[in-house]
């Protein structure tokens, strides 16, 4: 736990909040065992350690999406007597009572208005991505990038949070990601860079070090022209992906991935300068036998052989990382530092790992903050 922290903290400048960190970082462990006692299928990606990452942390489905997670969990809850789950039901408002928070009121899609009264309410309903309004007010730099997030992330959370007195936290942060397939909006994945793939941008320059954390070089993406950068690997680049992250398969069932005999013919599909990417990919190349380059990136792998492949990439928003403060059991704190009665929040509705630097996100850690605190705040809500 202590290592995962230092990670964290040498990441972001110490500036995430300490108390939450320690307690996240301190609970990971047991949230892995735990999720997979409630039949969830998690696997140690060993051989997957993100910029950063002093060990290899991560955790995933085999598949490496969401979706067995989501799965696993809500037939746990369907299945639990003493939860009774609302499916297709919006969420008005909160229930304020002297003091603190006393329900909800939620609304059904046949227009039934109800109100649950509740001890407790746990928050976690993810942060404002899909909100373009509030994203132009928190992250203006990120007003005109595309989205790749949840489509009903839209911060409604955070603001019944706020109505309650609750205070927000690094609401200018957030996590962007370099690879994400354009227009498509497909998810590319960081394997290939990992494997040995670059970028270059329509003239056909590399623009910068293509392992720095995703967030970070996601923000170099969106200022070359239009925004767009093209990701070149070979075949023997494609099939380690592949065996490491099959959902990249998606992409070439789409027909998004090219590929060329000779790296000019890749350069005149996508319509980049022929002359610039085939001295662009000789220098790269003899970068591997020095084993860093101009832009600091540090080369393993083999150089680059026909066949040649290329997709088009862009850089998106991911999911927001501010939201309203907590503390290491997941309570709203209000602006004195006193926690609200009976308010928790966690996800991307409570302030993340990342404290105020979007650059320094370290992989997994949204997550971490998304169970994490839903187990903290679970725990404390009941035993209260």
């Amino acid at each position: 736990a202590e290592e995962l922290a230092a990670d964290i903290f040498r990441l972001n400048d110490q500036t995430s909040d300490v108390a939450v960190t320690n307690a996240l970082c301190g609970v990971s462990g047991e949230l892995i065992d735990w999720l997979v006692g409630l039949g969830v299928p998690l696997e140690h990606m060993a051989t997957y350690r993100y910029p950063g990452m002093s060990r290899s942390w991560l955790h995933s489905p085999p598949s490496r999406s969401g979706a067995p997670m989501i799965e696993a969990l809500t037939k746990r809850a369907e299945r639990h007597p003493a939860i009774a789950l609302y499916t297709n039901t919006q969420v008005i408002g909160l229930l304020s009572a002297a003091g603190g928070v006393s329900g909800a009121k939620v609304l059904q899609t046949d227009g039934t208005e109800l109100t649950i009264h509740a001890e407790a309410v746990i928050l976690a309903a993810s942060g404002f991505g899909a909100n373009q309004v509030a994203v132009a007010r928190y992250i203006p730099g990120m007003a005109s990038a595309a989205y790749y997030g949840a489509p009903y992330a839209t911060g409604d959370a955070i603001e019944w949070g706020q109505a309650v007195g609750g205070q927000l936290d690094y609401m200018g942060c957030y996590q962007a990601h370099s690879s994400i397939a354009s227009p498509e909006l497909m998810l590319v994945t960081t394997y290939l860079i990992n494997h040995g793939a670059f970028q270059v941008n329509q003239q056909g320059h590399r623009f910068g070090n293509e392992t720095e954390t995703y967030a970070a070089h996601a923000l170099s993406v969106q200022k070359q022209p239009g925004g767009i950068a093209i990701e070149v690997f070979d075949e023997r680049i494609l099939r380690q992906t592949i065996s490491e992250y099959p959902r990249f398969s998606e992409c070439l069932q789409a027909g998004i991935v090219h590929s060329a005999d000779t790296i000019e013919g890749l350069a005149a599909i996508f319509g980049v300068d022929e002359v610039a990417l085939a001295a662009t990919t000789e220098k790269y190349n003899r970068s591997l036998d020095a084993g860093v380059d101009e832009f600091g990136r540090r080369h393993v792998g083999v150089a680059l052989e026909a066949p040649y492949y290329g997709i088009r990439v862009t850089s998106a928003l991911i999911q927001t990382l501010g939201g309203l403060r907590v503390d290491g059991h997941g309570r709203v704190l209000r602006a004195d530092g006193t926690a609200g009665h009976g308010l928790y929040a966690g996800g991307g509705t409570a302030a993340g790992l990342a404290g105020n630097r979007s650059e320094s996100y370290l992989a997994g850690t949204g997550l971490l903050a998304a169970f994490g605190l839903g187990l903290l705040a679970g725990r404390h809500a009941a035993s209260n």
